[in-house]
C-alpha cells in the first residue's frame, strides 16, 4: 500500500554532529569512557555544578516564590539591570544608551540580534571561521549571507590576525562582523586588548557593525570584568553595536536558557525605537523568555554578598581549566607524543583546538571511548586528575597510529 503524507517533501536532516557524540558517549558500556565533546563545565568529579552562589539564590527564591505568572515582553527588569552591568559596567549601564532585551540564552540573542538587525536593514555579514557551526545557519534562516575569513592559523595555532585586519580593510560599510569577546569557540584563540583596539579603530573608520558574541565571561582571565574589556572599550570610542550575552556558562544555568541582547545606541534620542523594535518583534517569536533561570540571576546580581561568591566561582573555575591545560601539556610531553602541544595552555577557556583530524577522532572513539569532536574541539573541563593520564595516552596512541 502507498502511504502519502502532506509532509513529503520534507527530508531527513542529519542530527547535529555533538548531539551524536553526547548518544555515542551515553550507549558506551565502557568503564573508561571520557566525554570532551559538549561545551558544559564539568566539576572535578565529572558531573555537573552547580554555583554556589546559585545554589544559595534558589534557597532565596523559593523562600519568596513570586509564582508563575507572565514576566514583561522586554524581560525581568532586575534581570536586565545586571546583565546591563555584567557586560558594560556600572557607568555604562546606566548612560541610557542601551537597548535590552532578556532572551532565550546565548542563541536566542543572537536569533534576536540578527532579526533586529535585519529590521534596520544589515543583513551583509562576515565571520571568522572555523566557528561556532551555529551561526551561519542562523543568519541565512533570517536572510542574511555570510562571507568568512580566516579566524585561524593552523600552522602558528594561533589568531590569524593578518587576516581579520585585512578583512576589515575591504567589507563594505554597514556588514556586520560576529566576533567572539573571549573563550573563542572552537579554538580558543582570543585577541589581545593590542588587537581589539586594532579592531575597534578599523570598525570605526570603515562603519562595520560589531555583533559581539559573550557567551564565557570570567573564564578567560578568569575575572568578568576583564574579560568585558572589548565591550567596554567599543562603548567608549561611540561605536554603535550589539551585543549577545549568555549566562549557560559563567551561572552554570544551561537548561534555563539565560541570556540578553544588547544594542548601544549611541544618539539617546533612538533608544526607545531600537526598544520598542525589539520588544515587537520578541511578541512575534516568543511573547516572554522563561522566568525561573533569570529569577536567579536576579538575585545574585542584586545581592552584594552573592556578587561576591559569584567572582570567586568564576575565578576558581577558571583556575581548575588552566590547571588542567598545564597537566594535559605535562603529559604529552612526557609521552613525548608526536608534534607541538603548547597551544593547550596559550588556548582559553573551555576549548582546546587541539588539531587531532577527523580520523584520529574516529580511533579515540572506536578504541579508547574517549568522545571528542570530529573538529579536533576538547572540552577541557570534561578531564580530571581521575582521567587526564589516560586521555592524554589515547592522544599519544592515535597521533601515533594516524599521522
Amino acid at each position: 500500500m502507498t502511504v502519502t503524507s502532506k509532509f513529503n517533501q520534507l527530508v531527513r536532516e542529519e542530527p547535529d554532529p555533538i548531539v551524536k557524540t553526547m548518544s555515542l558517549y551515553a550507549q558506551d558500556p565502557s568503564p573508561n569512557k571520557v566525554d570532551v565533546s559538549i561545551g558544559v563545565y564539568k566539576s572535578e568529579s565529572g558531573g555537573p555544578y552547580l554555583f554556589p552562589c546559585v545554589a544559595e539564590a534558589k534557597k532565596i527564591l523559593a523562600a519568596n516564590d513570586p509564582g508563575h505568572n507572565y514576566t514583561n515582553m522586554q524581560g525581568i527588569p532586575e534581570f536586565l539591570e545586571g546583565a546591563r552591568r555584567a557586560a558594560f559596567g556600572e557607568k555604562y549601564a546606566s548612560e541610557g544608551k542601551l537597548a535590552s532585551l532578556q532572551t532565550i540564552s546565548g542563541t536566542g540573542a543572537l536569533h534576536m540580534a540578527f532579526l533586529f538587525l535585519r529590521e534596520a536593514g544589515y543583513t551583509n555579514y562576515y565571520l571568522g571561521v572555523p566557528s561556532w557551526s551555529n551561526y551561519v545557519s542562523m543568519v541565512e534562516h533570517v536572510g542574511g549571507k555570510v562571507t568568512t575569513f580566516n579566524h585561524y592559523r593552523e600552522d602558528t595555532k594561533d589568531v590569524d590576525f593578518d587576516s581579520v585586519v585585512a578583512t576589515l580593510e575591504s567589507a563594505p560599510a554597514d556588514s556586520v562582523f560576529i566576533f567572539q569577546t573571549c573563550c573563542h569557540n572552537p579554538t580558543g584563540a582570543d585577541y589581545t586588548q593590542e588587537q581589539w583596539t586594532k579592531i575597534a579603530e578599523l570598525v570605526k573608520q570603515r562603519s562595520i557593525i560589531p555583533l559581539l558574541d559573550t557567551a564565557y565571561q570570567g573564564f578567560s582571565s578568569g575575572d568578568k570584568e576583564k574579560d568585558a574589556w572589548a565591550i567596554r572599550h567599543f562603548y567608549e570610542l561611540g561605536i554603535e553595536f550589539v551585543v549577545s550575552q549568555s549566562f549557560s556558562k559563567n551561572l552554570g544555568l544551561y537548561g534555563e536558557r539565560v541570556g540578553a541582547m544588547h544594542a548601544v545606541v549611541q544618539d539617546k534620542e533612538f533608544v526607545p525605537n531600537a526598544q520598542s523594535t525589539l520588544v515587537a518583534l520578541f511578541r512575534s517569536e516568543c511573547s516572554f523568555a522563561p522566568a525561573f533561570g533569570a529569577r536567579v540571576a536576579s538575585i545574585v546580581f542584586q545581592s552584594p554578598e552573592l556578587q561576591k561568591v559569584w567572582r570567586e566561582d568564576v575565578a576558581n573555575i577558571t583556575k581548575r581549566l588552566k590547571s588542567v591545560r598545564q597537566k594535559v601539556l605535562e603529559r604529552l610531553t612526557k609521552l613525548q607524543t608526536p608534534g607541538t602541544w603548547d597551544n593547550v595552555i596559550k588556548q582559553e577557556g573551555l576549548f582546546w583546538y587541539s588539531g587531532l583530524t577527523p580520523a584520529q577522532n574516529d580511533r579515540l572513539i572506536s578504541k579508547h571511548s574517549v568522545y571528542s569532536t570530529s573538529i579536533g574541539r576538547v572540552n577541557i573541563a570534561g578531564l580530571s586528575d581521575a582521567n587526564i593520564n589516560y586521555f592524554c595516552d589515547a592522544v599519544d596512541e592515535v597521533v601515533r597510529a594516524i599521522n
